[in-house]
């Protein structure tokens, strides 16, 4: 009674009304005797939710020095000049979270089915209220940044990020730095030179921007067809290979892609994509989040293919969100997520394909530019830079807690140089996009964030019938996977069979040995493709191309998904999908009937085996099996007209000399027509062809001192366990106050709030 009492007052009544009928109660129960209110609340509010303490007014006039904000090595080079005064620098500053406890109480409770807060998801105002930045401190940061001269372009609704914006002469005074610019193995960069000093009494835990380095990268390279007959996916060929159900197509569902510049050619290339296939055209948002100019275009390519891959899978969705900043810089993707997270209409489901090396105590040994050990032959076309960790995974963490407390899933792709993260750029191929794997197994952000799903890639035969069939699918050798360095195996995690490789140092660097595994991924995968003669048709520029890498992996799994969030009875949505999908993949027999289990191939350190493994998770999906398992049924809650009856499938090959996208970046898309009945998985064995061993292109010339060669050596052995049944899959719970479904609408566009 308390706790329901309890989760009521948060979410229906103010706090203050709430307190007085807590005390007020309390009081008459003890005759009468004075009782504190400091003390009661906690005593009714379900764990996770007691309010955080009030903070006092900040001083800013002190200062501190935030050592972790410089480039590691950068002492070592020699400037080559200095950037224009006046040009103009994106600077992002993140604020540590104020109750870090109670946030993870509260994401327990929210993933427990046996707690009273069980899939009783925050709204943005709720997590800003009990988990955001004091006022007082928010306030004082924009004032201290306001004062210098800089324009403040984005705050985050839980007052943890702030962006702005300022000349590099306001940026150098103000952070008591200097910026200067460097040239290192072919890349000309800007950086401070010292490490930058921010207000004493402010929780600054985090500053972006102060370099041109730390930034995602997409990879979207690829080599040319030469007129190889390729064997090109349409979205129908998935319906039936993943066994999606026909009357569910993602209807009353919303996604969300982000990414960089204009979306104008991105909407035209979809329009293009929707006629081709007979699909109804979706409705489109965007959003230009921070400072401009959103103009750039050359990541199109990369959204064309996230946003038809995801179309293709759930082309009933009333909406597809873009989130656009100016580029893809550590300091403009942290205002990107914030901007997802604090939107209260925001989709529920979003995907970012795009990747960063995991930030960790070897970065400062794999990126000092004063050591050359990947480019011993200065090729002038590599770039220094990409093996460098990220300064916005600290504060980007928070930020996805955030999106998991309400609810929301992030699908991020897991790179595609295999079992490492990018650490050379090839001319013509890209960071080592399918074409190079690395010799130290690292993982890209934010595919390794304990609140992402994280996707990898396989490349997919089918028979060529109508509907298609799988004939194989086998783990692509460039899909990201492996296991992290510090950051733990979530929850839903750790009962995983063969995901057991250990912890080797804390979050602060020390060397642990308490045996804990790390978070593992990929968590899923789908068709990744090969890059030459596997993949998926997309429309770039109004002709056709084909499409591929882990960049077309994660937004699949989004439109599925997308789909079973059209199934659910729950107002509130399923909620983060990786409980669910564990839940359903750590039990023997429910793993046999919802995932193709993916046992061939490898992708450099690790090899696919029998169950969840480090190169394809759980393998890729029987959608209707596991729709059913989630939701307990795939009729879509709402109802939505179809469109026009689609051509058939003739899958067109691309002309001759068309080069393969290939990329790590984001999609989405909505509104379709009936597609073929499914099909049962073909029960006759097929010969599966042979897979070069991965490991076999690892480079011979890379001089890693004895500490990174321990590493290898320790990802390779990995320690088996007994396979545990978990509990049963988290299901959608009767709510005796839920509303009853809306009735069919003949409109494509169902009301806001649905999916």
């Amino acid at each position: 009674m308390q706790h329901r009492f309890g989760f009521r007052a948060w979410h229906g009544r103010p706090l203050r009304a709430a307190l007085a009928v807590v005390t007020g109660s309390l009081a008459a129960l003890l005759g009468g005797g004075a009782v504190s209110a400091a003390g009661a609340l906690p005593a009714l509010l379900p764990t996770g939710l007691v309010p955080a303490p009030l903070q006092p007014v900040v001083d800013t006039s002190g200062l501190r020095v935030l050592g972790s904000a410089v480039l590691p090595g950068i002492g070592a080079l020699t400037s080559v000049g200095a950037p224009d005064p006046a040009s103009i620098v994106h600077v992002g500053v993140g604020l540590a979270a104020p109750d870090p406890a109670g946030e993870a109480a509260t994401l327990r409770a929210l993933h427990d089915p046996s707690d009273p807060l069980y899939h009783h998801f925050l709204t943005p105002a709720e997590v800003a209220q009990r988990f955001g930045v004091a006022p007082a401190v928010r306030d004082a940061l924009t004032g201290w940044l306001g004062g210098g001269g800089l324009q403040v372009t984005h705050v985050g609704g839980a007052g943890d990020y702030v962006q702005a914006t300022g000349t590099v002469a306001q940026v150098e005074r103000l952070f008591h730095t200097s910026l200067a610019t460097y040239a290192a193995r072919g890349e000309t960069f800007f950086a401070n030179r010292t490490a930058p000093s921010v207000p004493a009494g402010l929780p600054v835990i985090s500053v972006m921007g102060l370099n041109s380095l730390q930034r995602f990268h997409t990879f979207a390279h690829g080599g040319a067809t030469h007129g190889v007959k390729t064997g090109q996916l349409s979205p129908q060929d998935l319906w039936s290979v993943y066994h999606q159900p026909r009357e569910n197509l993602g209807q009353g569902s919303s996604m969300a892609i982000f990414g960089d510049g204009q979306v104008e050619t991105v909407i035209t290339d979809l329009r293009a994509f929707e006629s081709r296939h007979g699909f109804p055209a979706t409705l489109t948002r965007a959003h230009f989040v921070g400072a401009g100019p959103h103009e750039d275009t050359s990541g199109t390519a990369e959204w064309d293919l996230d946003s038809q891959a995801s179309t293709g899978m759930a082309p009933l969705t009333r909406q597809l969100d873009f989130y656009f900043t100016s580029s893809l810089a550590d300091a403009d993707v942290a205002a990107d997520f914030s901007a997802w997270v604090s939107d209260v209409n925001g989709p529920r489901q979003a995907n970012a394909s795009f990747g960063e090396c995991e930030t960790g105590p070897l970065n400062p040994i794999l990126s000092n530019p004063a050591l050359d050990p990947v480019n011993p032959d200065q090729n002038p076309k590599a770039q220094y830079g990409t093996e460098l960790g990220n300064n916005l995974q600290p504060v980007a963490e928070h930020i996805l807690a955030q999106g998991v407390m309400e609810g929301r899933t992030l699908f991020v792709s897991t790179g595609d140089t295999g079992s490492s993260c990018p650490a050379l750029v090839l001319p013509g191929a890209g960071a080592g996009n399918g074409v190079l794997n690395q010799a130290v197994p690292l993982t890209n952000y934010p595919a390794s964030s304990q609140f992402a799903v994280a996707v990898g890639g396989t490349v997919l035969y089918t028979d060529g019938g109508n509907p298609a069939q799988r004939s194989v699918e086998y783990a692509w050798p460039f899909t990201g996977g492996g296991s992290t360095l510090l950051i733990p195996a979530p929850a839903w995690q750790r009962a995983t069979h063969n995901n057991a490789v250990p912890c080797i140092v804390d979050s602060e660097g020390r060397a642990t040995n308490t045996g804990q595994p790390c978070r593992g991924l990929p968590d899923v995968t789908a068709v990744s493709g090969d890059a030459v003669s596997n993949g998926y048709t997309v429309v770039v520029d109004g002709r056709d191309f084909p499409g591929g890498g882990t960049s077309l992996s994660s937004p699949l799994w989004m439109g599925m998904w997308a789909r079973i969030q059209a199934a659910s009875t729950n107002p509130r949505g399923n909620g983060f999908a990786d409980p669910a999908l564990y839940t359903i993949g750590n039990d023997p027999a429910r793993f046999a009937r919802d995932f193709h289990d993916i046992t061939v191939g490898a992708n450099g350190v690790y090899t696919a085996t029998p169950g969840w493994d480090y190169v394809s998770g759980f393998g890729s999906p029987d959608l209707t099996n596991l729709m059913r398992d989630i939701d307990g049924r795939t009729l879509p809650v709402v109802e939505v007209a179809a469109g026009p009856t689609p051509p058939q499938r003739n899958a067109p090959t691309p002309p001759e000399g068309l080069a393969a996208i290939v990329s790590q970046v984001t999609g989405v898309v909505s509104g379709l027509p009936s597609p073929p009945a499914p099909v049962a998985h073909p029960a006759a064995p097929v010969r599966r062809p042979a897979v070069a061993p991965a490991g076999a292109r690892l480079g011979s010339r890379f001089a890693a001192p004895a500490a990174l060669l321990a590493l290898v050596a320790l990802t390779g052995v990995l320690r088996r366990r007994r396979s545990k049944h978990g509990p049963r899959a988290p299901r959608a719970r009767a709510d005796r106050r839920r509303r009853p479904p809306p009735p069919p609408r003949p409109s494509l566009l169902p009301p806001l709030g649905t999916g």
